[in-house]
């Protein structure tokens, strides 16, 4: 049974707005020239893609929100919390990982099997934990180096019990970069536009290279020598949305070319991934 009847009418609303979003620039970086037929594409492109991503946040933040009710009846131990959390995984394939917590941190439930190792174990010290059981709100945590290799992202809900106690916190942990890919893939399949996400401290979520994700924009030493991409990036984390230039290597590291970008924003939880549609000028 559908538990969100209105959930098309949503995700239709976001993203026409999202969309509508990225043709008026809040506060672009230069002044977007005149008479580039490419850039409607561009826009188009850009408005396209960060709709399918903000649809996707939404729509995994109702499964989240879904299992923290179930779990409200069933409590975050014990049998039925790990039906309920196992038959979520199961049918949601951009979920890793989901678990409960206490009130203190400490892991109650994890699956699939290879996440019960988390069982017991004290997350207190992790920011995104602490700030999850200090607020009692939903939260959608910044990237975070996963124990198996690569970073996630997680999406949390707080249980409150039968009686409105709060009892814990259920978290979803996906990879941003398998959200991101079908999108961007449908959109630039056989045209020369690519997409970078950044998170606001501009922290990459998702190149065309897998071996960017993660890095930090504003320190690498390897992007040292283009000193456009750092300015540009401090514009693109500080606006919704905008359009710059810079020079950087061409598709492949070949010659260095003068490059252009709109961004636009897809957000949750107040937390704010910047999209990017990148072209050579």
């Amino acid at each position: 049974m559908n538990r969100h009847p209105f959930l098309p009418v949503i995700l239709l609303i976001l993203a026409t707005l999202v969309g509508a979003g990225c043709l008026q620039q809040e506060s672009p970086g230069k002044t977007i020239p005149t008479l580039n037929p490419h850039h409607p594409t561009m826009e188009a492109l850009l408005g396209n893609v960060t709709s399918s991503i903000q649809e996707s946040l939404v729509s995994s933040d109702l499964v989240v929100s879904d299992v923290a009710a179930d779990l409200g009846r069933t409590g975050i131990l014990g049998p039925g919390a790990e039906t309920v959390l196992r038959e979520a995984v199961g049918s949601h394939p951009l979920i890793l990982t989901m678990i409960t917590y206490d009130r203190n941190g400490t892991v109650q439930t994890a699956e699939p099997e290879s996440a019960k190792v988390l069982v017991g174990q004290d997350l207190s010290d992790q920011e995104n934990v602490r700030k999850s059981l200090s607020t009692g709100e939903p939260l959608m945590s910044d990237l975070f180096p996963l124990s198996q290799g690569g970073f996630g992202i997680s999406i949390s809900h707080p249980v409150h019990s039968r009686h409105g106690e709060f009892i814990g916190v259920v978290s979803m942990v996906f990879l941003p970069y398998e959200l991101i890919t079908p999108p961007v893939e449908r959109e630039v399949n056989g045209i020369p536009y690519s997409f970078q996400v950044l998170e606001t401290d501009a922290l990459i979520l998702y190149d065309p290279d897998p071996v960017e994700v993660g890095k930090e924009t504003f320190n690498e030493t390897f992007y040292a020598e283009f000193p456009g991409i750092e300015r540009v990036a401090r514009q693109v984390v500080a606006n919704h949305s905008g359009y710059d230039t810079y020079s950087f290597y061409s598709t492949g590291y070949g010659r260095i070319v003068e490059k252009e970008t709109f961004w636009s924003t897809a957000s949750l939880h107040g937390t704010e991934w910047r999209v990017m549609v990148i072209g050579e000028v």
